[in-house]
This record gives structure tokens, sequence and C-alpha cells, in this order.
């Protein structure tokens, strides 16, 4: 008999040493958070990796520290373009390190503006064959695998929010066994 082949979850079989979890797993409130916009556009290019000083940076102007369970929103400025335009893929991303440094603390929900959360592929496969190190594919993603964090990609309209003071709810379709699926993204403001 054969045995079908087991894919690995969005950034692998563990996370923080336990089985990680997939799409139904997860339950809304999980997914229902405060939120924060971190505004890094003026320390950020395009296609490189979105600096921890420029991080640590925008986190300073919002007026409030990362709370655990918070939902962070990287504004990158890539709302300007559309899929039309090449920039739309030449986008800041992110690192394991900078991964690590909102999950360290305490970020739950990752999210981006950009095409996807870690830099282009281009770049990261660049950096493999510049430094022979597997890690830099993908390690932005992989780095969830020290603690877990749901990471969210391609938002929109992250200009109109405030800095904090509101909760942003990720509703994603409930698909069985998926490491990963649509979903729709709403920001409830205050009064």
């Amino acid at each position: 008999m054969r045995h079908p082949r087991r894919r690995p979850l969005h950034s692998g079989r563990l996370i923080e040493g336990k089985p990680a979890r997939t799409i139904s797993d997860i339950s809304l409130d999980e997914l229902f958070r405060p939120g924060m916009v971190l505004d890094v556009r003026r320390w950020v290019k395009p296609g490189a990796a979105i600096p921890i000083e420029g991080l640590q940076a925008a986190i300073e102007a919002t007026g409030r520290e990362i709370q655990d369970g918070d939902a962070v929103l990287i504004r990158t400025g890539q709302e300007r373009y559309t899929m039309a335009d090449a920039e739309y893929y030449n986008y800041p991303g992110m690192t394991g390190d900078g991964t690590r440094f909102l999950t360290s603390l305490g970020a739950s929900i990752l999210g981006t503006d950009a095409l996807a959360w870690d830099r282009p592929f281009p770049v990261m496969r660049r950096a493999f064959e510049e430094t022979g190190d597997p890690a830099q594919i993908w390690d932005g993603h992989f780095a969830i695998r020290d603690k877990e964090a749901f990471i969210v990609q391609q938002l929109t309209n992250l200009a109109a929010l405030p800095p904090t003071g509101f909760t942003v709810g990720f509703f994603p379709l409930k698909l069985p066994r998926t490491s990963a699926a649509p979903a729709r993204v709403v920001a409830f403001l205050g009064d």
C-alpha cells in the first residue's frame, strides 16, 4: 500500500516544539485582536529586508509598546502599487530576525501590505547563493517555528487606520487540515 505524502504545514510540522496547528484548529477569538500599524515607509527599500531599527522606531512612534497578543500590521507603502506594476513584486520584506523581534515583544498576528511576508524570492535566492546558507530562504516564515504567530499578507487600507486604538478581526476560510487560507480582514475603530 502506498502511503500518501504528508505535506508540512505552512512554516513546518512543529511550532514551539509542538505539532503545528491548522487553520481549522485556530479559534476566532485568537484572530480578533488589538491592532497596531507600524509605518516603516521611511526605513525600507524595495527588495530589501525591513530593518529592526525601523521596526523599533515605528513602535516608538505609535506611543505604546507591543502587548501580548497584539496584531502588528506593517505598512511598507506597497499600497501605492497594483499587480500590474513591476514595483508590486519588488517589495520590502521581513527576515527571521525581524520576525523573532516582533514575536518576542508579544505579537501573535503579523501582517503586511506587501505581496508576501518574507523578502522577494529572487532576493532570498541571491542571499542563499552568496552565503550557501539555506536559512536565507523563507526565514521570516520559518521564524514562527520558535514562537507561534499567524502571518497575513497583502493587507489593504492600512493608511486609513490610526497607529493604535483599534481591534482587528481576521476571518479565514475554515479549511480543514490546511496551513493557509484566504481571509477577510476587518478593523473595528472606537467611537
